[in-house]
């Protein structure tokens, strides 16, 4: 099992680089430990595979665009496919510990065009309106399943098969107890998020520059007005707060792998100056950019 304490994304997609994920067997387990995963979030981000988790101890809040759920030791869910999310880790931090399984629904589905993908698989991971499937304790027979799911010996013989094995009939549970939304619903959500991932890749590509709500309208095909709601809508936030964030995020990863100035830092992140650098850093952290170098370091 990978024990991650913080995720790489495409600069440009805002996807999540998979460690270890390959075509072969498309799937990875990692432990977040509170204590050990830097700043205690993980920014908006997606991937193709789904993400199948459960708490054990602590509590973690995460983020989709439609909902915001917090889930404490003892219970666990999935993230769907391409979906929008974060998540934020409740303090104390160093009390959490989550394990998951980010995996391809290829997996479960077995042979393309088959039934088991038509009447199982795609259904569930087309219905875009199911961005969060929760498990709370209730759900008692699926939890034992994921828990046990975590304690297989990756080294022993028959593993891959086991996995499969019982991720398929986790599947199965998540499968009967969801029910797609009406079609021109779900579309009209698929619409914003299209959008919106526009929007994000046009921050993600031009965050040192000078960035208007006009300019991000543009790079979408939408009306400002469609730029504000998709952001207030699907990652509660405004636009303005969004490139801060990710103009922080930059900067911080500079913080901790190269030994740049300050000044230089926050000049090729779009803040301007290290002072403006440094108080928004302290507004989001605590800390002041040397201070920040020094602990996570």
């Amino acid at each position: 099992m990978l024990h991650v304490t913080t995720i790489d994304l495409n600069p440009d997609s805002r996807e999540e680089y998979l460690p270890g994920y390959t075509p072969r067997f498309p799937h990875i387990a990692s432990c977040v430990q509170g204590a050990h995963y830097l700043t205690g979030k993980a920014p908006w981000h997606w991937h193709e595979s789904v993400e199948l988790f459960y708490v054990r101890k602590g509590a973690i809040l995460y983020r989709t665009p439609h909902c915001e759920h917090v889930m404490r030791a003892g219970s666990g869910g999935m993230v769907n496919s391409n979906v929008l999310h974060s998540t934020q880790i409740l303090k104390p931090e160093a009390d959490l510990e989550l394990v998951l399984h980010l995996f391809s629904p290829t997996l479960v589905a077995g042979v393309p065009g088959g039934t088991v993908e038509e009447r199982y698989v795609r259904p569930l991971v087309q219905d875009k309106a199911r961005e969060l499937i929760l498990l709370n304790p209730a759900d008692t027979e699926t939890l034992s399943l994921l828990r046990q799911s975590f304690d297989l010996d990756e080294d022993a013989y028959g593993y891959e098969l086991r996995l499969q094995a019982m991720l398929s009939a986790i599947w199965c549970r998540l499968a009967e107890q969801t029910h797609p939304r009406p079609r021109a619903e779900e579309q009209a959500a698929t619409a914003t998020q299209q959008k919106l991932k526009q929007m994000m890749v046009y921050i993600n590509t031009h965050y040192a520059e000078k960035i208007t709500v006009p300019m991000l309208a543009a790079a979408a095909f939408c009306s400002e007005r469609e730029c504000y709601r998709a952001f207030q809508s699907c990652l509660h936030t405004s636009p303005t707060d969004y490139i801060r964030t990710v103009r922080l995020q930059s900067a911080c990863k500079l913080l901790l792998e190269t030994d740049r100035t300050v000044t230089d830092i926050a000049q090729s992140c779009g803040f301007g100056t290290s002072s403006y650098f440094g108080m928004q850093l302290h507004a989001e952290t605590g800390c002041t950019p040397t201070q920040y170098r020094t602990k996570w370091r």
